[in-house]
């Protein structure tokens, strides 16, 4: 966590200092206050006069320096929630196509929102109160030290306890901590799968049913939340009971040796105004250290996201594909017992128009998935232009290899945003992909045209609409290798074949249409057609 204090360290030296200067300004405060009563005491009007303008100003000069605190403490607070948040996007949207869908993306949201608030909350604050009590412990020590040894070794002696003992529910926070974030994952997780499943729960009328899974998750977070609330409490009530206890024994003996002559009513008051900065800074530490614990499973979790790099992938040549794809050997299985590709062998020279055909489940995905990089643990080898996947620079590969799926995402935002996704390009570029995808001729249907807003994951488009910008979105970057994983489906067949007829006409185009069927009028175009059955080609036309 520090590394974030690092890059912000101007602030957090400026908080340090206020934070310092505070327990100075209050520690003079309090020697202002005994010389005060003193004078009154005495009756000393001319001292009264005087120190009363001295208590004024720093009255004033308090005042100012905790609003400052405020401000600088807050504006770090945000700084660092905004770093580790930024830190986190970039660790989970790195990972590895596999590594990422090993989990829920409900659980990504919600370390994205509820981790990090919680992280933030439980580190910031606590370091500047840890702080801070820190300096009020030591000047109030020096100080008391200076007018009675014996009353500064009963506090240290007395304080040691309030300390001590809240410590002991260290392990409970962080266990109720853990419960807390469990739960707010869970309850992503159900609030995701609703929304998503909006029109079957509307459709099949169940609402009622799916409604008590949602029910249940959000009463266990708010359990949960009560039961870390009813813990905190009971930390902070068991440190100010002990401190109170501690503080009214001070009182007594201090009160004890002004009776008898020894120090000044000024003095005692003084002794009990300290000892409450002196205890007060021993409360925080045992009700802030046992929060920093707790919370160090979220911080593991998240900087384990945050500092992962892919052990598998991790080559750095940058990839080519000039003369051929070479496939030798090819096994792959999802889970050890269910072999999905049983020994694959294909090669794809440069230019080459290829169509894959295979009933559903038979491995055509999958094998599409391997030629893209998204899984490292195959059998076998893949080759581009002689050099094997797993050297290659996997993140420079994926802007060669298009894949057009079934299923594309679109963005909630405009038709041109998700044909360019932020980048620049030239407009006969932009023309052209528009053209060859068969966007151009919806364009004028669409209200804003290519400002037009496509909607949640395309929700104002038909899927065949969706499917023609997914391949505007790669022909415009120029791919090397476009592959269609029934990537036109959705299209009615004159229209996808028009589409798929333009793209066979592009000679320097490495086309290879994944399919469950063979099109009328287009297989003959292709230079070589691959029959699959069970994760192996069973036939092949065009190869010599």
């Amino acid at each position: 966590m520090f590394r974030y204090v690092k890059r912000h360290c101007v602030l957090a030296l400026l908080a340090l200092f206020i934070s310092i200067i505070i327990s100075v300004i209050t520690t003079v405060s309090v020697l202002l206050e005994r010389n005060l009563i003193d004078a009154i005491v005495q009756g000393d009007m001319e001292s009264f006069r005087k120190l009363f303008w001295y208590v004024f100003l720093i009255i004033l000069a308090t005042g100012i320096a905790y609003y400052l605190s405020a401000l600088i403490e807050n504006k770090f607070k945000t700084r660092f929630e905004e770093d580790l948040r930024g830190d986190l996007y970039n660790g989970i949207m790195r990972k590895g196509i596999a590594d990422f869908q090993k989990q829920d993306t409900a659980e990504y949201l919600s370390m994205m929102s509820n981790d990090v608030n919680t992280l933030t909350t439980n580190f910031t604050s606590p370091i500047w109160g840890l702080i801070r009590g820190g300096a009020d412990i030591l000047l109030s020590l020096l100080i008391m030290v200076i007018y009675s040894p014996f009353l500064t070794g009963m506090a240290i002696l007395s304080s040691i306890l309030s300390f001590l003992i809240p410590q002991m529910l260290t392990r409970q926070i962080r266990k109720r901590l853990v419960e807390k974030t469990v739960c707010e994952a869970e309850l992503s997780l159900r609030m995701k799968e609703a929304l998503n499943g909006h029109d079957v729960i509307s459709a099949y009328g169940v609402l009622d049913k799916v409604r008590i899974r949602f029910l249940k998750v959000n009463k266990a977070l708010e359990d949960a939340i009560y039961r870390l609330s009813l813990l905190l409490s009971m930390l902070k009530n068991c440190s100010q009971v002990v401190g109170k206890g501690i503080k009214m024994l001070t009182f007594v003996i201090a009160g004890g040796m002004a009776v008898k002559g020894k120090i000044s009513i000024g003095t005692v008051l003084l002794f009990v105004t300290l000892y409450g900065f002196f205890n007060g800074g021993i409360m925080l530490f045992s009700q802030l250290v046992p929060l920093l614990k707790g919370s160090r499973p979220i911080k593991d979790k998240l900087i384990s996201i945050i500092d992962d790099v892919d052990d598998i992938f991790v080559g750095s040549i940058r990839p080519s594909f000039s003369r051929e794809i070479r496939v030798v050997d090819l096994k792959f299985r999802y889970q050890e017992e269910f072999p999905v590709l049983t020994g694959y062998d294909l090669t794809i020279c440069k230019g080459e128009k290829l169509a894959l055909v295979g009933a559903s489940g038979c491995g055509k995905s999958t094998f599409v998935k391997l030629l893209s990089g998204n899984y490292s643990n195959y059998q076998g080898e893949i080759f581009y232009d002689g050099v094997e996947l797993r050297q290659l620079d996997v993140f420079e590969l994926r802007k060669k290899v298009m894949v057009i799926h079934q299923k594309t995402h679109l963005f909630n935002d405009t038709i041109r945003y998700n044909i360019c996704l932020g980048e620049s390009f030239g407009k006969d570029d932009f023309d052209n992909a528009l053209k060859l995808s068969g966007v151009d001729k919806f364009l004028p249907y669409i209200t804003g045209g290519l400002d037009g807003n496509c909607g949640e994951d395309g929700a104002n488009l038909s899927g065949g609409q969706k499917q023609r910008i997914a391949l505007a979105r790669a022909l415009i970057r120029g791919i090397d290798f476009l592959i269609l994983d029934e990537g036109v489906s959705a299209i009615d067949v004159a229209t996808a074949n028009e589409i798929e007829q333009e793209l066979l006409n592009m000679k320097n185009l490495t086309l290879l249409t994944v399919t469950h069927r063979i099109k009328d009028g287009l297989l003959e175009q292709y230079d070589k057609v691959l029959v699959m059955e069970q994760g192996k080609i069973i036939h092949r036309e065009g190869e010599s």
